[in-house]
């Protein structure tokens, strides 16, 4: 089976902070932020294509950095939509019709590594839809908001809870669901959920976290560190 990937870099952003371009156009260690998640992508033997979802206005910087980085597996560069679901359309009609499993990556998880994803493409071959989740390490409490105060409703038991993360990966036609599929969902296997369809959970990684904010981003640059190489 030949594996697309949809790599989602549309957002703009706004929990990061205000000043500079969206998040995932912010250099780190002299490279944007989209690249490191990219260079994964790229160096996963069992990927074949990526489309990569970028905002309108930045589609014609993004090619030329993409061309002049020499990423041989980028085969488009699309604009996304205002919400997420939108980009993620955007992204999966933009893969080569040849792709008959396919996945979505948020490009703020910048440090997710060839193991993840092809833990992924594995179960989303085996099942139909999978995707990678960490296992929550902390207490979990329920809040109940009282007037300005929020008081412990009670304490949710953690054994069996998952943190979403990305990649998320389908069979190409149980994918197309995301075409003509409404409501609201948070993340991407919730339109197969939905549907009483199988989705797999595969172990993902603790440094496979999502940059929301500033923090993020440094917390980013300590991991990498200065021995890291830039390709």
């Amino acid at each position: 089976m030949t594996v697309g990937v949809a790599l989602v870099a549309a957002g703009r952003g706004r929990r990061f902070g205000a000043g500079g371009p969206p998040k995932q156009f912010r250099l780190l260690k002299g490279k944007p932020l989209f690249h490191w998640s990219l260079r994964a992508l790229e160096d996963t033997p069992g990927v074949a294509a990526i489309a990569l979802v970028v905002p309108a206005d930045h589609r014609r910087r993004v090619e030329r950095y993409v061309r002049n980085a020499g990423f041989r597996k980028v085969a488009a560069v699309v604009p996304g939509g205002g919400e997420r679901a939108e980009s993620v359309r955007a992204g999966l009609r933009a893969l080569p019709g040849r792709c008959d499993i396919v996945l979505v990556h948020d490009a703020a998880r910048a440090l997710v590594d060839r193991g993840v994803v092809e833990r992924v493409i594995r179960a989303a071959r085996r099942t139909g839809a999978a995707l990678a989740a960490w296992p929550v390490p902390d207490t979990v409490k329920e809040g109940a908001a009282r007037g300005r105060r929020t008081l412990v409703r009670r304490t949710v038991p953690r054994a069996g809870l998952w943190l979403a993360q990305t990649p998320q990966g389908f069979r190409r036609e149980e994918a197309r669901k995301f075409f003509h599929a409404g409501g609201v969902f948070t993340d991407d296997v919730q339109v197969l959920e939905r549907a009483g369809r199988p989705v797999e959970i595969v172990l993902g990684s603790a440094r496979n976290f999502k940059v929301t904010r500033a923090e993020d981003f440094e917390l980013c640059r300590k991991i990498l560190g200065p021995a890291r190489s830039l390709r």
